[in-house]
């Protein structure tokens, strides 16, 4: 009674190296045991029917096509090239002067869009191809 009195929450040690949190007094921690009990008996009969056993895929590398493969050796290179033009398009852009010359501010800005949805689809195709030469699912 004292401690539905005094506490808000307790820390219960659950077996196993396992501490769970209840929201209440001792009393509120008694009556969420029991009701978890109840559930999980109530689950436990489902349970019994074994799942279906699922054969693990075997991770085997699939060979690339000659020109998969040099598409996928071409694309660091390419991402780097990327990269640089729009860190040095964001330079240019982040230098208030750019802006006195619209034109070429917003040609500075349409091309960093081109190089931002450019970037997203190597690093896409990068992705599968890598994935695909892996054995994983494509």
């Amino acid at each position: 009674m004292f401690l539905d009195n005094v506490i808000t929450q307790s820390i219960v040690f659950e077996g196993q190296g396992r501490l769970k949190e209840y929201i209440g007094g001792y009393q509120d921690y008694i009556d969420a045991k029991s009701r978890e009990e109840k559930i999980q008996t109530a689950s436990a009969p489902k349970a019994v029917t074994e799942p279906e056993k699922v054969k693990p895929k075997a991770n085997r590398t699939v060979k690339l096509s000659y020109k998969e493969q040099r598409e996928l050796d071409a694309l660091p290179d390419e991402i780097a090239a990327l990269e640089t033009e729009q860190a040095e398009i964001n330079t240019q852009l982040s230098d208030p002067e750019i802006f006195k010359d619209y034109e070429k501010a917003g040609a500075l800005q349409s091309r960093a869009e081109e190089i931002e949805m450019s970037l997203l689809e190597k690093l896409e195709r990068w992705e599968w191809l890598e994935a695909k030469q892996n054995g994983e699912a494509v």
